[in-house]
């Protein structure tokens, strides 16, 4: 979420929507929405929270088994240290943030080469491995089904939390790079105020400019939400509002809403 526009002078609460225009970007979206919802329940001394942990820590394990994942986040890190590269002799840049942004880039490239295979920890832990297959069944973590896995969520909180804060530690490399690479990538274009027309579509014409994400803007508290697709030559919009019976409803008035186009 955010809190950013205004409205005749007023200030406006805004939710943020973001659609990926690659699998790149895609997964790592997927995987730094993951690794927020980690981090959220593994402050938590309560069981049911670390539970959550767990299967949560199980998703990103599903993401990284898919090729060489941490490969490609690594490529991805070397081509935006190029791009970034290419606008050191424009003269409306700010060099100081240019080189802060690469040395950035370059630390959490270094950590994430210096991993072993993402994942290892969990994978070469046999108790671990039959409590993640434990959760492809509902409800089979249950202490009848696993009753090793309910011990251990009775046992003392402090060792909980530090085996969770473990378990987790090896994947913070991951986090880190994700993160850098999705805050580049963001910074990259500021938004502009645009709206749909009558018949509650919106086209912009992008002039065969390839994007790797666009970030939509729109009102919080509406129940409203964007639906995203492009191409080369355009990008659309249609807003829908979903009521309190959970349909889905097109908008057809014009939508005011926030838009940035993000590539680097």
């Amino acid at each position: 979420m955010a809190s950013i526009g205004s409205t005749a002078g007023r200030a406006v609460s805004l939710i943020l929507f973001e659609h990926p225009f690659n699998e790149r970007t895609r997964f790592l979206i997927r995987l730094e929405y993951l690794f927020k919802r980690l981090f959220t329940f593994a402050q938590s001394s309560k069981a049911d929270d670390q539970h959550v942990c767990f299967g949560v820590l199980f998703e990103i394990m599903e993401l990284c088994d898919r090729g060489d994942f941490r490969a490609w986040v690594l490529q991805e890190i070397d081509k935006q240290k190029a791009n970034l590269e290419s606008y050191r002799d424009y003269p409306e840049v700010d060099i100081n943030v240019l080189d802060d942004s690469i040395r950035r880039l370059n630390e959490v490239s270094r950590n994430l080469a210096a991993t072993h295979k993402l994942g290892s920890h969990l994978r070469d832990n046999e108790w671990l491995m039959a409590l993640r297959s434990r959760f492809l069944t509902p409800g089979s973590t249950s202490p009848m089904d696993m009753p090793s896995y309910g011990a251990w969520l009775n046992s003392a909180e402090p060792e909980r939390v530090e085996a969770i804060k473990q378990l987790i530690r090896p994947f913070l490399p991951l986090y880190e790079a994700i993160a850098m690479v999705l805050k580049t990538l963001r910074d990259a274009a500021e938004p502009d105020f645009e709206s749909t027309r009558n018949n509650g579509c919106f086209e912009k014409s992008i002039g065969g400019r390839i994007y790797q994400m666009a970030r939509v803007w729109v009102p919080q508290g509406q129940r409203i939400y964007p639906e995203i697709s492009g191409n080369k030559h355009v990008v659309m919009l249609r807003f829908y509002r979903l009521d309190e019976n959970f349909r889905q409803h097109l908008i057809m008035e014009p939508v005011g809403f926030k838009m940035a186009l993000c590539n680097i």
